[in-house]
């Protein structure tokens, strides 16, 4: 029997279309997902004649301070009362201009954990940087080509919750955040496909394509103190139900990567946020379109050279020396550090 011959080009310009129109990163369940993971870049290329817009977006009480570092690199610092969640907080916000050549962005792993400020001070080039993900074992991690973890939890383990979404890389400016979902073993076989030289995965995923979904990632109606009860630490519920120092990266629009510390831990002078409030709170004064959750707590550490602390150049007050002064940095694995190819 003879068959008719069928063109395949306007299938293959759809599913170019498709591919290359969305963005920063890709969802799940946009149609012919797998031809969209496979292409060879990933990740929005910056363009460096984008226009850009003013990436604080609301100071009227001036409880926002902004330092300009230098041209692509502004560092805010909000100190006061935030009525988001009616508490006293203390934020650092760095932003990188990814469309400028001169920075880029270089994630790192080491076996052995180390602080931040140290991680930073040992890369030339290095002008920031900022803790990254959870234990190993919970989370997937690609570096530079090498898959160092898949995730080796089993799925009825407590803390399998903490690999939902993931920052990646694709270059040295070519950044995105990808919502895996909440299939766990889906979500590591999406990042499997990622065509990305660097992958670290996180949970909450706060904002995908402006959806707030960080807001409801904790469904239950509970006091802190009920959630501590009800629930084991390392339970999703109360893991980001309670109020705790968070680290958490953001993409705008237009190609601005957000470092965010927030502290916590420190009675009337910055109590930290929830998955809620933290999302609630990015929302509101820099609206991306895209932003993940990363480990936070004693972990949440923010670098920048020339600022904060006068040894370390921390500018936020990680919790674990007890002090209210810089130090009490707390050794991890992963890292993200920003470089300056001037340098």
């Amino acid at each position: 029997m003879k068959g008719k011959k069928i063109s395949l080009f306007p299938a293959i310009v759809i599913l170019t279309i498709i591919a290359f129109s969305c963005g920063n990163a890709y969802k799940p369940e946009i149609p012919h997902y797998d031809y969209a993971v496979k292409r060879d870049s990933v990740a929005k290329t910056p363009d460096p004649n984008a226009s850009k817009t003013t990436t604080l977006l609301n100071n009227t009480e001036g409880k926002w301070k902004t330092d300009k570092i230098q041209d692509g690199l502004v560092l805010y610092t909000f100190d006061g009362h935030d009525d988001i969640s009616d508490a006293n907080q203390i934020v650092n916000v760095l932003e990188v201009d990814l469309s400028n050549p001169r920075y880029s962005v270089k994630f790192t792993y080491d076996s052995y954990a180390v602080v931040n400020s140290e991680k930073v001070a040992s890369e030339p080039k290095a002008v920031a940087g900022i803790n990254a993900g959870y234990e190993p074992e919970a989370i997937y991690i690609m570096i530079d080509g090498r898959k160092i973890s898949g995730v080796t939890l089993p799925p009825d383990n407590l803390r399998y919750w903490k690999h939902e979404a993931c920052i990646f890389s694709s270059g040295d400016r070519t950044v995105g955040i990808f919502y895996g979902g909440k299939d766990g073993e889906k979500a590591i076989g999406y990042y499997d496909r990622l065509v990305a030289d660097n992958i670290i995965a996180s949970a909450p995923m706060l904002i995908d394509d402006y959806k707030p979904l960080g807001e409801t990632f904790v469904d239950v109606d509970m006091t802190e103190d009920q959630l501590k009860e009800e629930y084991d630490y390392e339970d999703y519920r109360q893991h980001q139900g309670i109020r705790h120092p968070r680290t958490a990266y953001a993409l705008t629009e237009d190609n601005d990567l957000l470092l965010i510390a927030v502290d916590g831990r420190w009675s009337g002078r910055a109590e930290g946020m929830n998955a809620k409030e933290l999302t609630k709170f990015i929302a509101r004064y820099f609206n991306p379109q895209w932003a993940i959750n990363m480990d936070g707590g004693g972990s949440t550490t923010l670098t920048v050279k020339g600022r904060g602390h006068s040894e370390t150049n921390v500018v936020n007050y990680p919790t674990d020396g007890g002090t209210h002064d810089h130090t009490g940095e707390r050794a991890v694995t992963t890292h993200l550090l920003i470089l300056d190819n001037n340098e």
